[in-house]
């Protein structure tokens, strides 16, 4: 049983937003008064595979570490179900800051009344892969993803639209699902992120059919949105997140092997697995790292724009809302 707590959709809230027609079905709540959020010293986050990803794990590490409570910040870590189920908890108030899917959260953000402030990119290497049994091609290939609106289908059309030779998607879901529907042969092959990929790697001969940053580049896995009300009336909260976030990054980058022992039971697998991975990573200095990268946030527009998951492109000069990051840490766009 994972040690993280899920959150359930059926959190209290009282009224609907839609977090995008064509991209998620899933709705989200709004916040039940026009109240403003009161001054704490807690911060809630609800944040998509933070007991699958290394690079969402390194908060419940900086949460056993002590590091956000040096801070003066009681930090709870929710596991949320991916895109709208993260976000919706954040719109209506029940946590404040979602961590989530790209698309997911600029669909949700151009809605009206959102109550969602965009603050930063999240992990901005592309570290998508597609993997199968071996002796696999892309020619005439069915490369699977999670689901409709997610950012697995915006890189699997991207991926069509680049390779050509007949490559087409099919909606499967996790990446357990996808890699049991490629050995079954019901698909070519199935999106996984890393260290899921080391680790079928190791132990059923996995190999990589095509990694998607070699053809689409990088652009980030997750971004940043908390709840406008909370960080209105807690901007320090928001800024300390983010010192602790800064310190995290750069314990990943400076101590590999001391991470991949804290990080993998966070995640799962053993210490050796998530040393693989993070060697294995594309550029590591690049993907723990807070600095925004606005060519990875642009390629992210365009590919949705390409995807026709938005019509136009992103002003990101308006959308992301960098004072709460460090100064050193912010973009000019």
């Amino acid at each position: 049983m994972s040690r993280f707590p899920k959150v359930i959709g059926a959190l209290a809230a009282t009224s609907a937003l839609l977090v995008g027609t064509a991209a998620c079905a899933d709705e989200s709540a709004g916040p039940s008064d026009g109240s403003s959020a009161a001054t704490t010293d807690t911060l809630s986050i609800s944040a998509t595979g933070v007991d699958s990803l290394p690079f969402m794990a390194i908060l419940q590490a900086g949460i056993d570490k002590g590091w956000f409570d040096e801070e003066g910040l009681t930090v709870d870590l929710y596991s949320g179900g991916g895109g709208g189920n993260t976000l919706r908890v954040v719109t209506s108030g029940d946590a404040d800051m979602a961590i989530a899917g790209n698309t997911s959260v600029i669909l949700a953000a151009q809605q009206p009344d959102s109550n969602l402030t965009v603050i930063a990119p999240w992990f901005q290497v592309n570290d998508f892969s597609w993997i199968s049994p071996p002796g696999r091609t892309i020619d005439g290939a069915t490369l699977g993803f999670s689901s409709a609106g997610s950012s697995t289908e915006l890189l699997v059309k991207g991926l069509e639209r680049e390779l050509g030779q007949g490559v087409r998607a099919q909606a499967v879901g996790g990446m357990g699902d996808n890699w049991t529907a490629a050995k079954a042969d019901q698909i070519t092959a199935g999106w996984a992120m890393q260290p899921f990929i080391a680790e079928k790697q190791a132990t059923e001969n996995a190999e990589i059919l095509v990694n998607s940053r070699d053809v689409l580049g990088d652009l980030p896995a997750d971004l940043v949105a908390v709840n406008t009300e909370y960080a209105e009336a807690n901007p320090d909260n928001v800024k300390a997140f983010f010192r602790v976030a800064d310190r995290l990054n750069e314990w990943v980058v400076a101590n590999p092997d001391e991470a991949a022992a804290e990080i993998g039971p966070l995640v799962g697998v053993t210490p050796e697995v998530m040393r693989s991975a993070l060697n294995d990573s594309p550029d590591l200095a690049k993907g723990y790292s807070l600095t925004v990268d606005p060519e990875g946030l642009n390629n992210l527009s365009e590919l949705m724009v390409a995807a026709g998951q938005i019509d136009e492109p992103v002003d990101w000069a308006t959308v992301l809302d960098q004072q709460y990051l460090p100064e050193d840490a912010r973009a000019t766009f």
